[in-house]
């Protein structure tokens, strides 16, 4: 009992060091996030830090490791209501509704969860210097977990006959990879949105990019076009359920 209550506060008090590291990011940017800093934040000492996280390299793949876990939590919440709302409509049409259901999620998770976005974003694009390699694999588990949900999106699809199996050199992951990084892409553009003064500024709108790449790849994988119109009327009455954050 005594073993359990230890475990309980180290995992407590973990919690309260990877939150106020996360507002440390949000208020001064990575530069910002040191581990005296955040002993000041949360009034410890500095090897107290230590003894959660050896370095912080360690500390930002927890961060990172987290944030998949969130984004992961709540596309498992949203599945389950897009599973209820899909029970009448035809295996091929859902299926693919359910892409562009998560198409519209990962964009409007740049809302609802900012922190964990900018960190799954850190993972992609984080240089060596930050974060060792090593402390990178620590997030492997939670992302490949990430990943495997949406390569079964699109496998599912092929299931249904809404999209042809890959051939030749071409395979699920692959088109996983191509999509996701298409998605990624999208939103780095929209950023110019931003920027005042530019000719046909929902051009830039994320919703539009990502749905818009989306479709291309769908029917570059063989969807028809009225399949995915369909797709896409249906997915209009998914995103206006609310997305409810897990726990």
């Amino acid at each position: 009992m005594t073993t359990e209550r230890g475990a309980e506060r180290r995992a407590r008090r973990r919690d309260e060091l990877t939150a106020a590291a996360t507002e440390l990011v949000s208020e001064h940017g990575l530069d910002g996030l040191t581990m005296q800093a955040l002993a000041g934040r949360v009034d410890c000492a500095v090897g107290t830090i230590y003894t959660y996280f050896p370095s912080k390299s360690a500390l930002l793949a927890a961060l990172m490791s987290d944030a998949v876990q969130v984004l992961l939590d709540t596309f498992h919440a949203a599945s389950v209501r897009w599973d209820d709302a899909l029970s009448g409509v035809s295996p091929d049409v859902a299926s693919l509704a359910r892409i562009l259901a998560f198409t519209d999620l990962f964009v409007d998770s740049r809302e609802h969860h900012p922190e964990e976005f900018r960190f799954l974003q850190m993972l992609i694009t984080t240089p060596e210097s930050l974060i060792d390699p090593d402390d990178v694999a620590s997030v492997l588990p939670s992302s490949l977990s990430f990943l495997a949900e949406v390569l079964n999106l699109i496998e599912s699809a092929v299931a249904s006959g809404a999209l042809r199996p890959p051939t030749g050199d071409d395979d699920g992951l692959r088109r996983t990879l191509r999509w996701t990084g298409s998605i990624h892409g999208a939103l780095l553009v929209s950023n110019v949105a931003q920027v005042s003064g530019l000719p046909s500024v929902d051009a830039y709108d994320g919703h539009v990019l990502t749905q818009q790449v989306t479709v291309d790849l769908l029917l570059a994988w063989g969807a028809s076009d009225t399949q995915v119109d369909s797709a896409r009327s249906v997915c209009t009455g998914l995103a206006n359920r609310p997305v409810v954050s897990p726990g």
